[in-house]
């Protein structure tokens, strides 16, 4: 039976799944707890810079958490070994700790790490039999029981593959304002996608829920008077491009 500190997984790969150790069988954990309303550490997306890349690349990631204000994390750098078509890799980290950014309720955890795209046999010789490699990485972050374990993949692309020139999403949120009233608001973003991809929409919120919370306009019921925090997200469901905008909402 799992518990509020159990260890949950991320993969930020080419369908970016969420594999919580108690999965979503009945009577596992609270039957009110829901994906997108935080109340303990959750792990929203990485970041890639550039978005596709090829050898001789290095790239920048940026991690992104949300979570209870003053967590401290430690992260470890691991090999993932298990992905039977990904190269697994090793981070070079930037930051020595993830940097806190307060969000009212929330807060905002960001963390910077490389890698860089070497060469290798393995990798040309998928570059030729497919068009395209991956690099598998992997990064722990313990919080006091409360830990995140995200594994994502950099896709490798030959030269001059129209694919490197894709770019991440900009996105606004522009419902609800910063000032509204306690109960039920619209949520609405707006997406600027300049890559040949679809996108995946995530919705997270300090209190209440969220009626489809990957949908582009959507409900936020039930959100509590006070200081609140509204976070959307957006993916490229192939590539993995990810943007975040993080809004701070006093509730009457």
């Amino acid at each position: 039976m799992a518990n509020s500190s159990a260890l949950q997984t991320v993969n930020w790969g080419k369908s970016v799944l969420f594999l919580l150790i108690c999965g979503l069988a009945a009577g596992c954990g609270s039957k009110s707890e829901r994906p997108e309303t935080i109340t303990k550490l959750r792990a929203i997306g990485v970041e890639q810079v550039p978005v596709n890349a090829k050898i001789g690349d290095t790239v920048q990631l940026t991690f992104y958490l949300l979570g209870k204000p003053d967590t401290t994390l430690t992260p470890e750098v691991l090999l993932d070994t298990k992905a039977p078509y990904s190269t697994p890799i090793a981070v070079t980290p930037v930051d020595a700790t993830p940097v806190e950014t307060s969000l009212g309720p929330l807060s905002l955890y960001s963390y910077r790490a490389t890698i860089a795209v070497v060469g290798s046999s393995v990798i040309t010789a998928s570059l030729a039999r497919t068009g395209s490699a991956r690099l598998r990485y992997q990064v722990k972050f313990n919080g006091s029981g409360d830990d995140e374990n995200v594994v994502g993949d950099t896709i490798v692309y030959p030269e001059n593959a129209p694919t490197l020139a894709w770019t991440a999403p900009i996105i606004a949120i522009t419902k609800p304002a910063t000032t509204a009233s306690a109960g039920s608001l619209d949520l609405e973003g707006t997406i600027d996608s300049q890559g040949n991809e679809t996108n995946h929409v995530s919705w997270f919120v300090s209190s209440g829920k969220v009626k489809n919370s990957s949908a582009k306009s959507t409900l936020w019921q039930d959100a509590e008077s006070g200081t609140q925090t509204v976070v959307m997200t957006v993916r490229g469901k192939k590539s993995g491009a990810f943007a975040i905008k993080t809004q701070t909402v006093t509730l009457n």
